[in-house]
């Protein structure tokens, strides 16, 4: 029997008949199918791929020192 995979990037898990399909591609889960947009888990317990998925807060904060104050004028 041929096991597919989940189409999450960091997910670990096999889709069965309760499969979520968005843009022809298998999901094993809603948060999976969403790119765990809000920070949902997978709903396997044990598969931490929402986790992974999720940037740091503290590469936000470094993103947003580098970029800040991008709206200053240039100076003559």
């Amino acid at each position: 029997m041929n096991e597919q995979r989940c189409s999450c990037n960091h997910c670990s898990c096999t889709v069965d008949a309760n499969a979520m399909v968005q843009d022809g591609k298998a999901y094993c889960c809603e948060a999976c199918a969403t790119g765990h947009r809000n920070g949902e888990p997978c709903r396997m317990g044990d598969c931490k791929c929402g986790e992974v998925s999720q940037p740091k807060e503290s590469n936000v904060d470094n993103a947003l020192d580098e970029t800040f104050p991008a709206s200053d004028p240039i100076s003559p």
